[in-house]
């Protein structure tokens, strides 16, 4: 602190006299905090408006908003993977287990009505977690009416005999994915020999000559045939309760007609006879008279493990 000289009047001896006093930092520290004030400002104005940096609350704020707009989207996605499950859980009840027992189908308007309360989601409003909530409720009845039915279809299936032993319900062959290619579904197509819009009635398995084929399901067999065009060498077999499978392009069969199976019986091995531009077996399910897609009555991500014990595979393999 520096001192400073000044006259100073003594009221006593009416004489000016000379004397010395402290000077104060008060100006200086008011100077110095007001150019650290304009510097500070200039620097703000330089990052923000020159350089276009965010500032540093802005900045954290965007990275938490990244990092939970992230979170968003990844549940978005496992959601949607959830309700594609769910839809096809929801199309084979009823279009396979429902329809098999008799039941009628589920309206979609019961499985899709949502939540009452106008305030159920007000926290929400106008935030993306508003979207999320109704579909993770809306999922979560729906899982609810899903599990619902299935009670119902089992508590009428214990009822109901060996129906469920008679429904084609596995695939006709392993479900290991090195051993075949899912090469034509079932729908409309181009055909490969004609070139034209055609309905194809069932599911393509290309595979090599050899694929051990079984029965999807207990039944009789109708019809075994052997032919150089159409369904080529092929088996049909009667499963009571409304179905009938056909396996076709085979290049033996293991059958005869008259003969009962059972789900997972050894019927035949897969071939190239008959019409057909490559090595596949044809697979069909028919209810009613009325080709129905096979896809809906078989689960292909069957681990090959849990399909093999399921069968009863042919002798020397």
């Amino acid at each position: 602190m520096s001192r400073k000289k000044r006259f100073i009047l003594n009221p006593e001896t009416l004489v000016a006299e000379l004397r010395e006093e402290a000077r104060g930092w008060g100006w200086n520290a008011l100077w110095v905090t007001l150019g650290a004030l304009v510097l500070f400002l200039l620097f703000m104005w330089l990052h923000v408006y020159v350089l276009e940096q965010d500032l540093p609350k802005t900045a954290i704020l965007k990275r938490r908003n990244a990092y939970w707009a992230s979170r968003v989207e990844r549940m978005k996605a496992r959601m949607d993977r959830y309700e594609e499950m769910l839809g096809l859980m929801e199309l084979r009840d009823d279009r396979v287990y429902r329809s098999v027992y008799g039941m009628d189908e589920i309206p979609q308007a019961v499985r899709n009505s949502g939540f009452g309360g106008q305030d159920r989601y007000a926290a929400l409003a106008g935030t993306a977690l508003e979207g999320v909530g109704r579909r993770m409720d809306l999922l979560e009845k729906r899982v609810y009416i899903q599990s619902k039915s299935f009670e119902d279809v089992w508590t009428l299936q214990l009822s109901a005999g060996d129906m469920a032993a008679h429904i084609p319900a596995i695939a006709p062959m392993n479900t290991d994915p090195s051993t075949y290619r899912m090469s034509s579904p079932f729908g409309y197509r181009s055909d490969p020999i004609l070139g034209v819009g055609k309905r194809h009635t069932g599911m393509d398995f290309a595979c090599p000559p050899g694929n051990p084929v079984y029965a999807t399901g207990d039944g009789v067999v109708v019809k075994v045939a052997h032919e150089h065009k159409g369904y080529g060498n092929h088996i049909e077999i009667d499963h009571g309760f409304g179905y009938m499978t056909r396996y076709a392009h085979l290049s033996t069969t293991e059958v005869e007609v008259g003969q009962h199976v059972s789900r997972g019986d050894f019927i035949g091995l897969s071939g190239r006879s008959g019409r057909i531009t490559g090595p596949h077996l044809h697979y069909e399910v028919l209810y009613r008279k009325d080709y129905v897609n096979p896809a809906l009555y078989m689960d292909l991500t069957l681990s090959p493990e849990d399909y093999a014990a399921m069968v009863r595979k042919p002798e020397g393999q």
